[in-house]
């Protein structure tokens, strides 16, 4: 086939094989590719094509081939990122339902309690004192003052200050410590 007897073959044939492209594949551009690539396939194997081959009938059956690899690897697209929603949307359930969870403060407790005791540990006697009949004893702060023979308001001042060092340590405890607290 000379360059003339295809250039005549493509200007007859290339607008009814993109039709026909674009009925399987729905994209102007995709089937102009997809055409493109049909004639010059045959083009760069016509040395190698049987003789008897007639050249409309091996390009048709290229663009019809190569439209169904295009529609399989859109499926195959299409599945994996139905696959990736999916897994997505099932991870983004189980986190709403750990966040929802009753259960998500005790995740951290070891933790919390072990840095809380190593606290009220190094706390000098009289203040973890102070601190524990107010926060475990229920004491009110006028209570604790007459049992340890202080003011109020160094009660006051003593539970603050124990409270201002206890988020600092726990900073990234925080809202676990709230919960903690609110169950004893």
């Amino acid at each position: 086939m000379t360059p003339q007897e295809f250039g005549a073959l493509f200007t007859r044939y290339r607008d009814k094989y993109v039709t026909i492209a674009m009925s399987y594949v729905r994209d102007q551009t995709v089937a102009e590719d997809i055409v493109a690539e049909s004639f010059t396939a045959f083009w760069d194997n016509h040395d190698r094509i049987d003789l008897r081959t007639v050249p409309e009938a091996y390009i048709l059956q290229t663009v019809r081939n190569r439209c169904l690899n295009h529609l399989r690897d859109r499926m195959t697209r299409m599945r994996i990122r139905q696959e990736m929603h999916t897994d997505a949307y099932k991870a983004l359930i189980v986190e709403t339902e750990m966040l929802a969870s009753e259960d998500l403060g005790f995740l951290f407790e070891a933790d919390v309690t072990k840095i809380f005791r190593e606290f009220l540990s190094s706390m000098p006697s009289q203040t973890r004192e102070i601190f524990c009949a107010s926060r475990f004893e229920g004491l009110t702060y006028n209570e604790i003052a007459q049992k340890y023979g202080i003011t109020p308001r160094k009660v006051k001042r003593e539970i603050s200050n124990t409270l201002a060092q206890i988020r600092i340590r726990l900073k990234d405890y925080l809202p676990l410590l709230l919960i903690f607290f609110m169950q004893l």
